[in-house]
């Protein structure tokens, strides 16, 4: 095994190379969610639970419109029919040619990821020592993760009118789940989805009544701007909301500092610690990078919640401006409805123009 890369070789998997980088997640379940988060975007997802596929692939809720991941690596695929589900797993991957990899100790690959960080990694098929090397010079001359920008691939090219109610949420759009628009939706509100790369002037001419910036792929240092261009829209007075991704990119905007984490927080039984109450939520999690807690002092930033296990930052809000932040994903989708109360809490700062922190 080589320091910098780890490499996954299957006979029969199909496309012939996929690479991407080497990630895992302890859900239990709700793999079809987790498959179809364009957070995932350029990994490759390692599935801790041994049996994948239990109940198919129901295709009615899931968080985009196909498979996000490079790749999957799964101890045993199961097909095991179910009233709600319109295909299997293998057929759900067939459709967008994505490999998936069985009968690897997924637990054991886990520990590896664990000691060592997530890398790089490839799935492919060879024949011979020659077809071996050639992988792995491929492998190697790979971008890597963090230089990708990954979500010109996954953000729409022109807005989205998911509802024109009123209030109006504009949400930047860099990857978004489309539970975070569910949630939105439940609650009376209106929603537009711009691109990621919009500017304050595409986002004040959709009228909004705050902003909403959500989850994506890739290293938040690569959009810095739309930080900084939430922090602007902020500053003339709209509520602005930042979930995942979007908590990086506004505390980037702000003046705060980011970091690539060893092997990130991805699962649905993540604990975390509100600071105001000191009440504990068991919340969904997909991040590989993190704000750094030293730096927010500078950006005006108070810390909301932590993570318990690591004490990462998985929240704050902004001393002066109507900003808040999570880290982690209050709509679950998959996992636990414990933080769904901040959609709540969002909506109330929507209709009044401010938070009630």
């Amino acid at each position: 095994m080589r320091t910098d890369t780890f490499i996954v070789v299957a006979a029969g998997a199909v496309p012939l190379f996929a690479f991407g980088e080497v990630v895992f997640t302890t859900g239990m379940v709700g793999y079809p969610e987790s498959l179809s988060d364009p957070s995932y975007r350029g990994q490759v997802l390692v599935m801790t639970n041994p049996l994948i596929g239990n109940y198919g692939v129901h295709t009615d809720l899931l968080e985009s419109d196909g498979v996000q991941v490079t790749s999957l690596v799964i101890h045993e695929l199961t097909d095991a029919p179910h009233r709600s589900s319109k295909l299997s797993l293998q057929e759900w991957f067939d459709k967008y040619d994505v490999p998936i990899m069985e009968w690897v100790d997924t637990r054991a690959l886990t520990k590896e990821l664990r000691e060592r960080g997530v890398m790089k990694g490839a799935i492919g098929i060879w024949d011979s020592e020659e077809d071996l090397n050639s992988l792995w010079k491929a492998l190697e001359e790979a971008p890597s993760y963090d230089e990708l920008d990954l979500v010109d691939e996954v953000s729409p090219r022109e807005a989205i009118h998911q509802s024109d109610s009123r209030p109006l949420v504009a949400v930047i759009d860099c990857g978004l789940k489309l539970g975070i628009v569910r949630e939105l939706l439940r609650r009376g509100l209106g929603v537009v989805r711009l691109p990621c790369r919009s500017s304050a002037d595409d986002v004040w001419e959709t009228k909004p009544d705050a902003l909403l910036l959500g989850n994506g792929p890739g290293n938040p240092e690569l959009l810095k701007s739309q930080g900084e261009m939430a922090v602007e829209l902020a500053s003339d007075g709209l509520v602005t909301f930042g979930i995942c991704l979007g908590h990086q990119l506004i505390s980037l905007g702000l003046g705060a500092e980011t970091y690539k984490m060893r092997y990130g927080h991805r699962g649905q039984n993540k604990p975390i610690r509100d600071l105001r109450t000191g009440r504990c939520y068991v919340t969904s999690q997909n991040h590989g990078y993190a704000v750094r807690r030293e730096s927010l002092r500078e950006a005006n930033l108070r810390e909301w919640f932590i993570n318990p296990d690591d004490s990462t930052l998985e929240g704050a809000y902004h001393e002066e401006l109507p900003i808040a932040t999570t880290q982690f994903h209050p709509e679950s989708s998959p996992g636990p409805i414990d933080t769904s109360w901040l959609f709540d809490l969002f909506a109330e700062a929507v209709r009044e123009g401010r938070w009630n922190l």
